[in-house]
This record gives structure tokens, sequence and C-alpha cells, in this order.
């Protein structure tokens, strides 16, 4: 299917590289996380209910967070730290910034108000929210670079023993290659600790995607892809929920569906998460 995109490779390459030295990351905060998309309340309710085992003594990596903190306000009502590593400076600068209580820094509370209501709190007051963030603050304790095409994607001598290590649309919008979005996903999985836990999203049959009218690469996977991978990096098959989830709103940006996944790698024990279906579909 990448042959499909022989053609496109250098003019894709080209807008990646454009976006990356323009790329503006409080704008597109404030363009796609002004409120929470249907998109975004499926992968934070993914994440909430396969880390629900997790023991509380859990250290968890979001890779690829982007400018992001959703999945950091969920995982952080879970596990004891959390890291956040992206390729980018500029997005690592708005996370410092928000992290250390900066002044003009995105307003999460639609997210951390989303967090609280899967975790139970019918009506999450002000102070609710405020208690979340300060926790999400004190055990938010590394946002690193991180390169998903290194061998270490940390670097020499980063931790490779993350409890968990989530990564959302971050490998699959690196590349158009299939085989290039494989050695991403394994040398992110690399991260994971003996019995580690793996959430994922990617986009799902996906030629390319729009951002601010401009084509970046996807390298069209489906679940087929997803489970042949995890194969390859030694998951278990019986701890694997592999779930393809319908998102029509976003057909206008390249792509209809996506796939989340969750994963345990061998090793160790398994000590929760959903209970696996291997690969189902939601409608």
């Amino acid at each position: 299917m990448a042959a499909n995109l022989e053609h496109l490779q250098i003019p894709l390459r080209a807008a990646a590289t454009d976006l990356f030295c323009s790329w503006n990351a409080k704008a597109y905060l404030a363009h796609y996380y002004s409120r929470v998309e249907p998109t975004e309340r499926l992968t934070m309710s993914f994440l909430h209910d396969a880390i629900e085992n997790l023991p509380f003594a859990a250290r968890a990596l979001d890779f690829g967070a982007g400018p992001t903190l959703h999945h950091a306000i969920t995982l952080a009502g879970r596990v004891r730290e959390v890291h956040l590593a992206d390729l980018m400076p500029q997005n690592r600068r708005a996370l410092q910034h928000w992290r250390r209580g900066g002044t003009n820094t995105h307003d999460w509370s639609a997210f951390t108000r989303a967090a609280l209501r899967m975790e139970g709190v019918t009506a999450p007051t002000a102070a609710d929210v405020q208690r979340r963030e300060a926790l999400v603050r004190d055990r938010l304790t590394r946002i690193l670079p991180g390169d998903a095409s290194h061998r270490d994607p940390l670097g020499k001598g980063a931790a490779r023993d993350y409890d968990c290590v989530t990564s959302f649309f971050c490998a699959d919008s690196a590349t158009s290659s299939i085989t290039e979005w494989m050695r991403y996903v394994r040398n992110i999985c690399g991260l994971l600790a003996p019995g580690g836990l793996l959430v994922m999203g990617a986009l799902r049959r996906c030629h390319f995607w729009r951002f601010d009218g401009i084509h970046l690469p996807s390298p069209c996977i489906d679940e087929r892809h997803v489970q042949f991978v995890l194969d390859a990096a030694g998951f278990d098959r019986a701890m694997q929920d592999i779930q393809v989830c319908d998102v029509p709103d976003q057909a206008p940006n390249g792509f209809e569906t996506i796939l989340l996944v969750s994963a345990r790698a061998r090793g160790a024990p398994a000590t929760g998460g959903r209970n696996p279906r291997n690969i189902t579909a939601l409608t």
C-alpha cells in the first residue's frame, strides 16, 4: 500500500519539514483543543479504561505528546509519575510553561472535567479541576526530547523500563512508509519494562491527513498491520485489545476511522487493563 504513495513522497516530506519549521503550538492548541472533540473523547475514554488496573506506583510515558496534556491529565489520576516526550522543542516549551504555572497558558479545564467525569465525578467543580491540575503538575516530573526514528527514542542511556507507554497519532503521523512506521512503533515499544502496558492510537486507512491546509504523511495502516507489529515486538496476544472506531467528523481531514490499541508486553504477570477482545469494531 505504501507504493501507492511513492509519487507523493517528496511533497509530503517537504510539507512536513515546512510545518516543523513554522509550527505554532499555541495556534494548534487554540484550533484543535478549545473543546473536547469526539476523537479525543474516544482516546481519553479508551486510555482511562486501559490503565484502570495499573498499580499506583507505576511510572508512565506519553510519547509524542505534542503540546497537549489531556493524556497526562488522565494518567495522573492513576499513576505516581508521568513523563512526556516530543520531538519538537516548541511543544516541549509549551508543556514546560504550563507545568511551571506560567501566564497565558492553554486552558485544559474542559479536558480535566472530561477526565474527572470518566472517573465518576458527576459534576466536577472549579475546585475539582484545580486539584486535578495541581496533581498533574506534581506528577509530571519530566518533559523529554523524543525521536521514534532512533533505536533509543529518548537518547542513549535513557530509561527503558516504563510500566506504561502511551503514544497517540505519533508514529503514523511521521511517515507514509509502513516499514518506517513499524520501526518507529517497535522503537517506542522498546521503552516498556517487561510486562509493561502499551496504549496507542493511530489513523486508520489514511493516505494523508490535513492540517492548516497542508497534506501530511500517513502510512495507510489498519488492524492487520497493528497485529503484525505487536507480534513482532513480542506482545502477548491474549492481552491485546485492538479497536476500530468511527470518527466521521474527521472525513474533511483525510480519515474516518481510528485504531485504539492496548497490549501487554511479555515478561511479567498481567496486572489489569481491559478484558482482552483482540480485534473488535466500534460503531
